[in-house]
């Protein structure tokens, strides 16, 4: 695999009797890491975040549609975004990047450093209006916030494994998460079976650290001694939508009296991916000037 990409698995489990969603995140986080120089706890909850969005991408069914996951807190950390596409693009941002906490366990901590706040999720399929629903944090772990999305927004019981562990020198040694959702024709006994499972693995991060794919964790844990496959498999990669153009359209929202005050020329970066786009005072003045002519 490259630097910037990964990889998310759909599947069945009992002849569709459950849904499975499985991601391997791991060279995506120390992208968006790198990109944001992340401090270790901004770095675990993006991880996080950003496996989610991957996770919950897997639903999508429209072409060019997105879901959007946004964790808005009281606590030190605030929360952060993250944006998937059905293509399997990803970006996202932590609203506090260079948070560091005195006590070195509390870097580890993002349910603590939350704190009170909610779990905000947007589908936009482009055909319609966007749907938006959104929960009070329940532990801010993200995996339990999200299984209670589900289950409050949906009526879709949903078990969520997300792991992230990175290591002293800020580099993510593993990155991933598993979703099964069960749908109304599900067995109760197979459930309980998948839910002991579950309660006797490891994270999922811990397993990927001693080099176990996401595909092995289902079989020799989660799924063991349970019928299931995987349906499809899709890239996953880093990708940002910003452009000179979007930016210069966002510009002309602010009208020519808040231009006329960057006369200078502006430098706007995108939250996202961290990249500049220069404006020179002659765009600045072009700007002004296609304003005008409204």
């Amino acid at each position: 695999m490259n630097t910037n990409e990964g990889s998310l698995l759909r599947g069945t489990i009992c002849d569709n009797q459950f849904r499975l969603f499985a991601a391997d995140t791991t060279a995506i986080v120390q992208y968006v890491r790198d990109t944001h120089d992340l401090y270790p706890l901004p770095s675990i909850l993006m991880g996080r975040i950003i496996t989610a969005a991957a996770l919950m991408s897997g639903e999508l069914k429209i072409p060019h549609s997105e879901i959007t996951i946004r964790i808005d807190a009281e606590g030190a950390l605030r929360g952060g975004i993250a944006i998937a596409t059905i293509e399997g693009h990803l970006r996202g941002y932590a609203f506090e990047p260079k948070l560091w906490l005195e006590d070195s366990r509390d870097n580890l901590e993002v349910g603590k450093n939350l704190g009170k706040g909610t779990l905000t999720v947007i589908k936009q399929s482009g055909l319609k209006s966007p749907y938006q629903g959104s929960i009070a944090l329940v532990d801010g772990e993200i995996a339990t916030d999200l299984a209670h999305y589900y289950l409050q927004s949906e009526q879709i019981h949903s078990v969520v494994n997300l792991g992230v562990m990175i290591d002293p020198e800020a580099r993510i040694r593993a990155a991933g998460g598993i979703m099964i959702q069960e749908l109304p024709n599900a067995d109760i006994r197979i459930s309980k079976k998948i839910e002991a499972n579950l309660a006797k693995t490891p994270n999922v991060s811990d397993l990927m650290d001693m080099g176990l794919s996401i595909t092995d964790i289902l079989h020799k844990f989660i799924l063991k001694d349970v019928d299931w496959e995987i349906t499809k498999s899709t890239p996953l990669s880093f990708a940002c939508n910003c452009s000179k153009e979007r930016f210069a359209k966002a510009l002309l929202l602010l009208g020519s009296q808040e231009l006329s005050q960057m006369q200078d020329g502006i430098e706007p970066i995108c939250h996202y991916c961290n990249k500049s786009y220069p404006f020179s005072k002659e765009e600045i003045s072009e700007l002004i000037r296609s304003l005008d002519k409204k």
